[in-house]
C-alpha cells in the first residue's frame, strides 16, 4: 500500500515537472527536476512513469530524433518545431481553417486507420540563426 502511495506521488511530480518546463523534457531532464524533491528516485522510475502517462494520455511524447525523446504535457495536436543546432523543441501554431481540413483529407485519404499524427518541422531555430548572425 505504501509503495502505491510512493509511486502515485512520483508520478505526480513526474508530471508537474513535464507541465512546468515550457522546454519539452526528455526522461534525463525530468529526472533531474524531480531528483530535487525525492533525492532516491531513479531514472528508471521516472522512464516508467513517462511511459504510464503516455499511455494514460497526459502527456505526448515527441521523437524528436536529437537527445532521445522529448514529453509534452499539451496533449491536443499541434506541430513543433525541432532545432537541428541545439535540439529544442518549440511549439507552432496549429493551422486553422482550410489548412487543418486538407490535412485531414490528405490523412484520410490513406485508407487507414490514423491514431495519431505528429507534424514536425526540422530546421535551425531562431535563437540558433542569431547566434550563427552573431559570429
Amino acid at each position: 500500500m505504501a509503495t502505491e502511495r510512493r509511486n502515485s506521488r512520483q508520478r505526480t511530480l513526474i508530471l508537474e515537472a513535464v507541465q512546468q518546463s515550457h522546454s519539452h523534457p526528455n526522461a534525463e531532464e525530468v529526472y533531474r527536476a524531480v531528483q530535487q524533491q525525492i533525492p532516491g528516485i531513479s531514472l528508471g522510475t521516472v522512464y516508467r512513469n513517462l511511459n504510464l502517462l503516455e499511455e494514460m494520455g497526459a502527456v505526448r511524447r515527441i521523437h524528436s530524433g536529437i537527445g532521445g525523446d522529448r514529453f509534452d504535457a499539451v496533449t491536443k495536436m499541434h506541430p513543433h518545431l525541432i532545432c537541428n543546432k541545439c535540439g529544442r523543441v518549440y511549439d507552432l501554431e496549429y493551422p486553422t481553417g482550410q489548412e487543418a481540413e486538407q490535412l485531414c483529407k490528405i490523412f484520410a485519404k490513406s485508407g487507414a486507420q490514423i491514431h495519431e499524427v505528429q507534424i514536425q518541422a526540422c530546421g535551425i531555430c531562431q535563437n540558433c540563426l542569431n547566434e550563427l548572425r552573431e559570429e
